[in-house]
């Protein structure tokens, strides 16, 4: 019984990680007829997992993450719309040339080893990702961060990644991932040439390195 335990208890892993990302996101989302390009920026984020081997080479996790995204864009502000004391109705334009999301991460994941010895393990990854956005920073007329408190949307991740053992408990654990599909809720604070609310939409390729430890 305490034997059944045991290796029950092995099954979880604690997953610590830095994540380093290029966001992929348009140069301009004010100007809806302007021809565009893409920009990448870099970001970094954190995030602590739990993972739980169902099987010698199938693992499923659990996480937490945050991160700041900001993207060099230009964007329409409308000031009519800002909250108190920011809100002007005689100054209704301001332009944005850059916009960070404070975002909480939740991935629920789902890992395949491909290749794994001794020592190191080949995996693929995709992943789930509810996306919760605490605060939106505007680049434009002294703004500060704006509380959002709302759910920014849903990533479908997919990549690859590596385990190198150092002893029986701790693993230097990679993984590149790529998101898909990404959706992003409309900023009601934002308008373009001819419509109000803009979705500031963005992809993101997203490499994260750190630390896994056997509980």
């Amino acid at each position: 019984m305490a034997a059944a335990f045991g290796q029950q208890k092995e099954r979880f892993s604690l997953v610590l990680q830095v994540q380093p990302e290029l966001t992929l996101h348009k140069n301009d989302y004010a100007f809806r007829w302007k021809e565009k390009k893409t920009l990448a920026t870099l970001n970094m984020g954190i995030n602590a997992a739990v993972q739980y081997n169902l099987t010698p080479r199938t693992s499923i996790d659990v996480g937490l993450g945050f991160i700041s995204r900001r993207l060099n864009t230009t964007v329409f502000i409308d000031q009519s719309l800002l909250p108190p004391p920011y809100y002007d109705s005689t100054k209704i334009l301001h332009t944005a040339k850059g916009v960070a999301f404070r975002t909480l991460q939740i991935p629920v994941g789902l890992s395949y080893s491909v290749v794994k010895t001794k020592r190191t393990n080949i995996f693929l990854r995709g992943a789930y990702v509810p996306n919760f956005l605490f605060n939106t920073k505007y680049e434009a007329n002294n703004c500060p961060a704006f509380n959002k408190n709302t759910w920014q949307g849903q990533s479908l991740n997919l990549g690859f990644g590596f385990d190198y053992s150092l002893t029986e408990k701790i693993k230097l654990t990679s993984c590149l991932v790529y998101s898909f599909e990404n959706t992003v809720a409309r900023d009601k604070y934002t308008i373009s040439q001819d419509e109000r609310g803009i979705a500031l939409t963005h992809r993101y390729l997203q490499l994260s390195a750190g630390g896994k430890i056997k509980l």
